[in-house]
């Protein structure tokens, strides 16, 4: 006798029940490729651009990624893998992970929580996580939701009295290393922020005003108090009217004097550990050394600051090359998968700094977002180890990877700088 439609029917709902019911999205994401698509698909076009978006043309953005991925492995074969320990250390510090959470700002502009979700999420998985100066909590409500290790990131700013402030700030909360980003003399110009009217505090415009409609959840975040600023500054500078972010950065915090003894003013103020962050020469490599730093990132601020800078990857073999037995070396910009972390670390990083790819986690779903990428991270990176024949961070080495010989400075025409920097350095 044919199976009756209510008997298929219950066979069905078995085997949907067997194979188990994934309706969130989110917890089927493979991929931080996936997880950018739900991020997208949450945001209106004006704050997804803010996360996504970089300088001009949008060029080193693209090649921070493309460059990985002419990085290819060499595995060994036949290696007992059956311990891959990924955890590590720097600079006294005992890390579980290779990879820190880095600053990312503004991320009340994506909806929700802003940073509160990101920090909690960095806390439950234990790893530090780096408060922007351009976070839109401050630092101390930041501090009260953490349970992890905390780094701050600091821009140097135009008035040395709220640098100060900073700092002694940034002590006061317990953080652990300071952070100084470097590459922001000048506030790059992001074509898709002017296009969409982008601002500090975000304002709707007949422009944007569908989007805003048409993603409520958003716009009523973004509309709940504090207002949307920098929180940091907010007993420093007012900003309370709605000015481009570009407009904003230049007027009142833009420091077009700033010079190595500028850091080394810091390094006197600061007793923990000194990174500085947006390093691309092996000669300002030396020069952070010479000042005090004790690591550096390579980084080009994911390529929303000078376009056409040389990508991340391609800068890190020659940095490595000058410092790397004498500083940390942490690397950003780019970083989309665990292989591009264990590429990163092989081909001459100590520490992989994650940033867009926790963004795009916390626009999707805020706290367990960024908790959905970590869990991506480490299983890729375990699974790319062990598939090398790596078995712990030390391990993993240049042998482990090939490249375009062009990184190391070989048939590319480059005029050393007249410094006496140079004499220690020949590529």
């Amino acid at each position: 006798m044919a199976d009756s439609p209510l008997s298929a029917a219950l066979e069905f709902a078995r085997m949907l029940t067997a194979g188990g019911l994934r309706l969130d999205p989110l917890d089927s994401a493979p991929s931080i490729e996936d997880i950018r698509r739900l991020a997208r698909r949450r945001l209106p076009t004006m704050a997804f651009d803010i996360l996504d978006g970089a300088s001009n043309h949008e060029l080193t953005a693209e090649e921070n990624v493309s460059d990985l991925r002419e990085v290819r492995f060499r595995p060994r074969w036949l290696t007992d893998i059956s311990t891959v320990d990924v955890s590590t250390s720097a600079d006294g510090q005992a890390l579980a992970r290779p990879y820190v959470l880095g600053p990312l700002g503004l991320q009340r502009m994506i909806g929700g929580e802003g940073e509160l979700g990101a920090v909690r999420a960095a806390g439950t998985a234990n790893i530090p996580f780096t408060i922007s100066t351009a976070s839109n909590w401050t630092m101390e409500e930041l501090a009260e939701q953490a349970s992890g290790p905390l780094w701050y990131q600091l821009y140097m700013y135009r008035s040395e009295q709220i640098v100060s402030n900073l700092i002694q700030r940034a002590k006061g909360i317990g953080a652990e290393v300071l952070v100084v980003t470097v590459d922001v003399p000048l506030n790059g110009k992001r074509y898709r922020d002017h296009r969409n009217g982008m601002s500090i505090p975000p304002r709707i415009t007949p422009r944007n005003a569908v989007q805003a409609i048409r993603h409520l959840d958003w716009t009523r975040a973004i509309m709940r108090p504090p207002t949307i600023g920098f929180r940091n500054l907010k007993d420093e500078i007012q900003g309370d009217n709605a000015v481009s972010h570009q407009e904003f950065v230049a007027k009142h915090l833009a420091n077009l004097a700033l010079t190595w003894e500028s850091i080394e003013d810091v390094r006197r103020q600061w007793d923990g550990p000194l990174y500085l962050k947006g390093i691309l020469t092996p000669e300002d490599a030396l020069r952070a050394r010479r000042a005090g730093a004790d690591g550096i990132y390579v980084s080009n601020h994911g390529g929303r600051q000078l376009d056409s800078s040389p990508s991340s990857i391609r800068a890190l073999p020659l940095i490595a090359d000058a410092v790397g037995d004498d500083m940390t070396i942490i690397f950003d910009s780019g970083i989309r998968t665990g292989d591009d972390i264990a590429k990163a670390l092989a081909v001459g990083a100590d520490l992989v700094s994650i940033g867009r790819a926790w963004g795009y986690g916390n626009a999707a779903a805020g706290e367990k977002g960024v908790l959905r990428v970590l869990d991506i991270l480490d299983g890729e990176l375990a699974l790319a180890m062990g598939q090398l024949g790596a078995t712990s961070i030390a391990a993993l080495d240049r042998s482990f990877v090939e490249y375009p010989e062009a990184w190391h400075g070989h048939g590319m025409h480059r005029a050393p700088e007249p410094s006496e920097v140079t004499e220690e350095f020949t590529p």
